[in-house]
């Protein structure tokens, strides 16, 4: 403001000789400063306002995620005490209907890798072109992996956690029992059907050996 009326000062002479046409700019050049300043300072609201938005939803999903971790802990907790307040008899009976899911698990999913390859791949290998030939087994092969990662997936999701559960509360009640090192493996990573068969026969073998013990 200052360097405004140093430069009016100066100026004065040439501003005397036409006071309407400088009073006429220098409305204009107010106006378009204050046009400007209420324009960024506008932005400036909305912005704050948007950060202050996307922080509450964020907050919120925040708020979400925690309430579902304590319920997937409490429900956690629940299983635990489920298994190790069992009976022997109760726990090798659920152990017996574990392994059975497992198992329709392993029969599902091999329907599923005979159905691939009866169609996938037969088709790349009546192929007669190099081309069609290339092209269906990479269609096989997309396919397959596919197939397999769904498996996996799938075994994560239902039966890993549980396997784990079952087995430690098996072994804390069969002293001296010693699993074979396929099954020992398996339990963490098992990722073929050789390991989910192994889960399954090591879990069906405690389940039976405690019935017994029981007995």
């Amino acid at each position: 403001m200052t360097e405004f009326f140093q430069l009016l000062a100066k100026e004065w002479v040439v501003v005397s000789a036409a006071p309407l046409t400088f009073c006429g700019v220098a409305a204009a050049m107010f106006g378009l400063a204050y046009v400007v300043a209420r324009w960024r300072y506008t932005a400036l609201v909305e912005q704050a306002k948007a950060s202050n938005e996307t922080l509450r939803e964020r907050l919120h999903l925040k708020a979400e995620q925690v309430e579902q971790y304590k319920d997937r802990a409490l429900k956690f907790d629940e299983k635990v005490h489920a298994i190790v307040d069992s009976t022997s008899s109760a726990l090798s009976t659920k152990a017996i209907d574990f392994v059975a899911n497992i198992r329709e698990f392993i029969r599902r999913q091999q329907a599923i890798d005979n159905s691939i390859h009866e169609n996938e791949w037969h088709d790349m290998a009546r192929a007669a072109d190099q081309d069609d030939k290339k092209r269906l087994w990479d269609r096989f092969t997309a396919a397959t992996m596919r197939a397999a990662y769904e498996r996996n997936a799938e075994w994560d999701r239902r039966f890993k956690v549980d396997a784990l559960m079952i087995r430690d509360e098996l072994r804390s009640r069969l002293e001296g029992y010693t699993p074979d090192s396929m099954a020992e493996r398996s339990y963490e990573h098992p990722t073929n059907y050789f390991g989910f068969t192994a889960v399954a026969d090591d879990l069906e073998k405690m389940a039976k050996s405690l019935r017994l013990g029981d007995a």
